[in-house]
Order: C-alpha cells, then structure tokens, then sequence
C-alpha cells in the first residue's frame, strides 16, 4: 500500500525575496506567498488525509494552516522536519558570505555535504534527522496522501529520500526550488538516510 506525499514550499519569506541565507530561521511568509500557496491548495484535486509542519517556524505554521483549512483538518507539528540550520550564515547574503569566508563559502554551495557553516548543522544530520521523521509519518499514514509544509532545503531533502536518492545526490539538488511536488512511496521504496 503507497503513501502520496505532496510538498509544498513555505516561501518565499521576506529574506528569500531579499536573496539572503534563512536557515532555519523563522519568518512569516510574505504577502505575494500567501496568496500563492493559497491558489497552489486550491488547485489540489485529491484529497488529504493529513498536514505535517515543521514546529516553530512561522512559514510553515502559515502554509500548513493554508493547506489544513482545505481538507478540514489539524496540521500536526514535527520538529524534526525544521529546515537545515545554517549557524552564522543566517541572515545575510550569499556576497556578504564570500567576502567573509572566500573559500569556505564557494566549497558549501559545490559540495554542501564537505561544509559546515560555522554553528550551524552538517548536511548529513539534518539529511538523518529529516528521513527519520519521514519514516514515522510513512509508517502511521499507510495508503493515505499526506501533505507536508516545508522549506527549501528541508523540501529538496525530503524529495529526495523519498525517490530513494543517497545524500550525495541529496546535496546537488539542495538549492533547487520548487513550490510543489507530489511523490508515490511505497512500502519498500523509502529508506531514511
């Protein structure tokens, strides 16, 4: 019995519109994606039986609310599905980083999985920390569509454990965006990192 998982992108916040580093900060969404989530839900056919969000942050907690409201239901919070934490970089702009870490900076965005960003959390923990929360919420929604509420790197990482990706893989897709993508898990298909 699969598991349709739809992810949908909590953004763009004030400081992805400005183009810097979030992290795991928490923001409210803006104005513009307020209403863009609200058009993306509303073009949803099927139907949902559950929301997950990550806890604490503000983007997520708006979007899941947007997405619960629809099909009538509670989203439920998962800390561990916070996005990547990126320490000292949060807040500032992806010029302001090369300037102050000329190599360091360069080698995260080629390889996010070789750097750490100073106080900030390795690519590889929050690739676990992501799939093990994945794993729970496969397990108790077998055969129902679950919609989850989440950041950019946060998303990118869970639609790659999903299509069974290593985090290699994981890494070099960490920068994409997407608003939506929906994704079939079966049984056996999904593996936490």
């Amino acid at each position: 019995m699969s598991t349709r998982v739809l992810l949908i992108e909590a953004g763009p916040t004030q400081w992805d519109a400005e183009g810097r580093i979030s992290g795991s900060m928490s923001l409210p969404l803006t104005a513009e994606a307020i209403d863009s989530v609200g058009h993306l839900v509303d073009s949803l056919t099927e139907g949902v039986g559950s929301v997950y969000r990550p806890a604490d942050n503000e983007a997520c907690d708006q979007a899941g609310k947007i997405i619960a409201r629809k099909f009538n239901l509670r989203p439920r919070d998962v800390p561990d599905l916070q996005e990547v934490h990126m320490g000292l970089w949060q807040g500032l702009m992806p010029e302001e980083l090369k300037l102050r870490f000329p190599t360091v900076f360069p080698q995260w965005q080629a390889n996010p999985l070789g750097v750490t960003p100073p106080d900030g959390e390795p690519l590889g923990e929050a690739i676990a920390r992501i799939g093990a929360a994945l794993g729970r919420i496969f397990r108790r929604n077998r055969g129902v569509t679950v919609a989850l509420a989440l950041r950019p790197m946060a998303l990118q990482i869970v639609a790659g454990l999903t299509a069974g990706l290593p985090p290699e893989k994981i890494a070099e897709h960490l920068h994409d965006r997407r608003a939506l993508a929906s994704m079939e898990v079966g049984p056996r298909t999904f593996k936490a990192a």
